[in-house]
């Protein structure tokens, strides 16, 4: 069992912070699952496991990444852990090269997340995207980090799945690809058939979408309340998941 070092302690809570997951260029993920995928598909991506849970040992061992792996005790996985209830499992791994805007994404259905800050949200729509199989999920600058903790736990492993470009509205509108937006007093879209292609935009929690995706959208559609018992708003990650089922008819 290897004792951590001070260093590399303050290094991985520093990386709780996007600035300091730029600076060193890495991020964490805790779990078995996620870091089994990240072993089968992303090896690359891998620096070091750390596991307070003996019983991974001979799991990981498969992947040929002993010498990765590193025996923690229970405290300091916990001393290291972003989770209330530590998994046993925590995993260093480089950030990937940044994602360029496709130049070609005709015939696709691509989310345009505008404003997403809660970590919880953004990482539930890109596991939505991962199911409806939209190769990609564009994002603004101001939604939350992709490689949040949240994010990643939530994502449920998507965000390794899903492309995510990030991208102001101004370069959307420059591919001359047609833009939707999805809000409140729009169109019902189960009035509606789903358009063949096009970017989606989702708005903020709180605020919607901005006016000008509201200005330049090609239409407005809208999931009904109709049939709400009280209910005055839907959580955009909902929203997200009923238009990935109507873009699929």
């Amino acid at each position: 069992m290897e004792q951590l070092s001070k260093a590399r302690i303050k290094l991985i809570h520093s990386l709780q912070h996007k600035k300091y997951r730029l600076k060193y260029d890495k991020f964490i993920v805790e779990g078995l699952k996620i870091t089994k995928e990240l072993l089968a598909g992303h090896q690359n991506m891998v620096e070091s496991i750390y596991i307070s849970n003996p019983d991974y040992q001979s799991i990981l061992i498969e992947y040929g990444k002993d010498d990765q792996i590193l025996s923690v005790s229970p405290q300091e996985m916990k001393s290291i852990s972003q989770l209330a209830t530590p998994p046993g499992i925590l995993t260093l791994c480089k950030l990937p090269p940044v994602e360029e805007l496709p130049k070609d994404i005709n015939g696709k259905k691509i989310f345009y997340l505008e404003g997403i800050r809660d970590p919880g949200n953004l990482g539930t729509i890109l596991r939505v995207a991962d199911w409806f199989g939209m190769e990609y999920a564009f994002l603004s600058p101001d939604c939350a980090d992709v490689y949040n903790q949240k994010v990643i736990q939530s994502s449920m492993s998507s965000f390794l799945r899903v492309k995510t470009c990030e991208v102001d509205l101004q370069q959307i509108i420059s591919l001359n690809f047609p833009v939707y937006a999805c809000d409140m007093g729009g169109e019902d879209i189960q009035k509606q058939a789903p358009p063949a292609e096009g970017i989606f935009v989702l708005g903020n929690e709180s605020q919607g979408i901005s006016p000008d995706s509201r200005q330049n959208a090609k239409k407005i559609f809208a999931v009904s309340n109709q049939q709400s018992l009280g209910a005055e708003s839907l959580n955009v990650a909902s929203v997200a998941a009923i238009v990935g089922a109507w873009l699929q008819q």
